[in-house]
């Protein structure tokens, strides 16, 4: 059809193509979007923002030889888990509601998981499947079938190589093995290096130390080149990145406000990201407008130590303190790295298992409604009428759809209407950090019968923020940038209910200074019952009536029994032979000693005895029990509060007159300096009679002269 203006009055066109003319300008000059501030995140870091909390596996010969850090020594042969269950394993750390899993391929011992060419200290001189098994392969395809992502976790440290400390074991050894982990497995979402690089060790079979500059030795750019090719959407982390940082803990807490920008300072003269000692409170909070994008990971076990003991069956987390870490992780804009470390059958043991499903229920019920969704949304500042910067971006599900204000508008504030009253108690923010990290300050103000009452406050929202704050019921939320560095770009607010927290009510045991044992606590409906030197608690058990005498070593377990026959979780402590006159005094010679002493003999973790030591590796602490008696072995309790002073390397004697010592065992606490658990020296039955024990701290934390003693307890 053919269309014929000469009927319009030329005025009358002429207004026409203009109106068309305005349209099209209209249209074309679409709002452009805000210019990202500072630096921003890589498409591999975007995915890693995405999955907030994933779990770390601990498993090699150490869950065989109950160490911490094995020497790398150990036999292969002694790696066998007899009902090695990998599904079972992924499955319990998946129904926490983590997405991905890192296994610790090969730990600081040099004993590799799979069938490694580059080291005849490997799986394959393991009697597990006579040789043929290969637990990466196992782990890495459940994690796939389960719809995991996978990491490996690879300790640059090799306390078995010979080659340690040479060129040949970082440039060939080291990044073959790398080479084989990122090659065979198919995709790596983390690769992960950890800091304890150089020390003593077994190298080749030649007891000695090996010390190396962990920023030079390992050549970092050549190192991230063969990841690259290989894995380009793996993230590397280490102390100081280059692309996750190390908190600066093992505790799982990350600082209040960190920002997931930083500017690693490990080495003056190399100031790039990569191995090397991260300033600890940096890492906690990372650095406003830092040089790079190194968001904080923060890793914690589920137990005290890092691998499956025995002895910690019944100090497992609680679902309680787990909720209380991911708030302190997640919700400050970090990651919660959370180990399970399976049991020498090769499991997740049973306690553990219950606490992750326990902690998978509380997150998928947290998140279950979000109340600003259906809310009506109001902002007082808006970059333009186009929907990409419309203020009911922040109640979708897209992480990168936000509201945001004009060029130059850094506050600002944002308004959620309900259309009824809302009871919550978490208010989640987020940022679309592709541009970058804007926001400084915020508040967060419920408006309770009319009424505008404040929330919660912070600096730092970046890829995630969590703001707990006590139940309250109100008619609507707000939310103010009191102040920015760039214009508002606010991707997410959430509301949120959190579910009711199983009650952790433990029986709580403790022992006074005539060796009477007390168990205390009330449960509805419930009795106490106990066990001495037994883990296990049944409806068999005896039941807890009055304090009994316990003046030798040995664990107390108790736990509540109800009338079904059901208990609660149990507690067992641990007590160490019973004090009783005994002296504690540094050096023999002049028996210095002061009252403070006893701080290091009165089973209180809280209370510590602080030794100063004139003569590194001869000032010794000398204990005097009274009399000759068998001592199976000593545990030393380190400060929990304050790492300076703890002592990592030691040597241990043993006499019955106090004049002839004879050398009990020398050695390491491993790991002490990040995670400060208490250390267990077996004594031989061969040596363990005596009456004095001597405790030589041959190196401590820190360059101070003093060391740290919570507790020393005889076993």
């Amino acid at each position: 059809m053919i269309h014929s203006f000469s009927k319009f009055h030329p005025s009358k066109l002429l207004f026409l193509l203009s109106l068309l003319l305005c349209c099209k300008t209209s249209i074309g000059q679409k709002t452009a979007s805000p210019v990202p501030y500072g630096v921003t995140p890589s498409e591999r870091l975007l995915a890693w923002h995405e999955l907030e909390f994933y779990g770390f596996i601990h498993f090699t010969i150490n869950t065989f030889t109950d160490k911490e850090w094995g020497y790398g020594d150990e036999s292969p042969t002694l790696f066998n888990p007899t009902h090695f269950d990998a599904d079972q394993i992924v499955l319990s750390m998946k129904a926490a509601g983590m997405k991905a899993i890192i296994l610790t391929a090969k730990h600081h011992d040099g004993f590799c998981l799979w069938p490694t060419k580059t080291t005849e200290h490997n799986i394959t001189k393991s009697p597990w499947k006579n040789g043929k098994g290969d637990v990466v392969r196992e782990i890495s395809d459940a994690c796939r079938r389960h719809g995991l992502k996978f990491g490996v976790y690879l300790s640059p440290w090799d306390r078995n190589n010979e080659h340690y400390a040479t060129p040949h074991y970082v440039n060939t050894i080291f990044q073959n093995q790398l080479r084989e982990l990122l090659t065979n497995y198919g995709p790596v979402f983390e690769v992960w290096f950890d800091g304890a690089n150089g020390g003593d060790g077994y190298y080749g079979g030649k007891r000695e130390e090996r010390k190396i500059d962990r920023i030079t030795y390992y050549n970092l750019d050549e190192l991230w080149n063969v990841i690259r090719p290989l894995q380009p959407m793996a993230c590397i982390f280490s102390d100081l990145g280059p692309e996750i940082r190390w908190v600066g803990n093992e505790s799982g807490v990350a600082g209040e406000t960190c920002w997931p920008t930083y500017t690693p300072k490990g080495r003056e003269d190399i100031n790039k990201p990569g191995l090397g000692q991260t300033r600890y409170e940096e890492g906690q909070f990372g650095t406003r407008d830092g040089k790079y994008w190194i968001p904080a990971e923060c890793d914690v076990s589920i137990r005290p130590g890092w691998f499956y003991h025995e002895s910690e069956n019944n100090r497992v987390r609680s679902v309680e303190n787990l909720v209380n870490l991911y708030f302190k992780s997640v919700g400050h804009g970090a990651s919660m790295l959370l180990n399970i470390p399976p049991s020498r059958k090769g499991t997740v043991y049973p306690t553990d298992s219950i606490t992750l499903a326990q902690m998978g229920n509380y997150l998928q019920r947290l998140y279950a409604v979000n109340y600003a969704t259906t809310a009506k949304v109001k902002a007082s500042a808006v970059r333009s009428s186009d929907k990409a910067f419309a203020p009911e971006n922040v109640r979708d599900a897209d992480r990168y759809s936000y509201w945001g204000t004009p060029d130059g508008v850094t506050t600002g504030e944002i308004t959620l209407q309900f259309s009824k009253p809302t009871t919550f108690d978490v208010v989640r923010l987020r940022e679309n950090i592709k541009l970058g990290v804007r926001s400084d300050d915020w508040e967060v103000w419920a408006q309770v019968k009319g009424q505008w009452q404040l929330f919660g406050k912070g600096t730092a929202i970046g890829a995630s923020r969590l703001v707990k704050g006590p139940k309250v019921t109100a008619e609507a939320i707000k939310v103010s940038i009191t102040k920015g560095k760039a214009s508002i770009c606010i991707s997410d607010i959430g509301v949120f209910n959190s579910p009711e927290l199983p009650k952790e009510n433990l029986p709580v045991i403790s022992r006074d200074e005539k060796g009477q044992v007390h168990i205390v606590g009330e449960s509805k409906n419930a009795s106490i019952v106990y066990e001495k030197n037994r883990n296990a608690i049944s409806a068999t058990s005896t039941p807890y009536q009055a304090p009994f005498l316990m003046s030798e070593s040995g664990s107390v377990s108790a736990a509540f029994l109800n009338k079904d026959g059901s208990t609660s979780r149990i507690s067992t402590v641990t007590f160490g032979i019973l004090p009783q006159n005994w002296t504690l005094y540094k050096n023999q010679a002049t028996q210095t000693t002061t009252d403070n002493k006893q701080l290091a003999l009165d089973n209180n973790p809280k209370t510590v005895w602080l030794v100063d030591i004139t003569s590194q590796g001869t000032d010794a602490l000398i204990l005097d029990t009274q009399k000759n008696q068998l001592v199976k072995g000593i545990s030393y309790v380190p400060d929990p509060a304050n790492g300076q002073g703890n002592i990592t390397h030691y040597a241990l004697y043993g006499s019955q007159n106090g004049n002839d010592w004879q050398l009990i065992q020398e050695g390491e606490f491993s790991n002490i300096e990040a995670n400060p658990r208490p250390q267990r020296i077996n004594i031989p039955k061969d040596k363990g009679q005596l009456r004095y024990l001597k405790l030589v701290p041959k190196r401590w934390v820190g360059t101070g002269h003093q060391v740290r003693i919570a507790d020393l307890l005889l076993l």
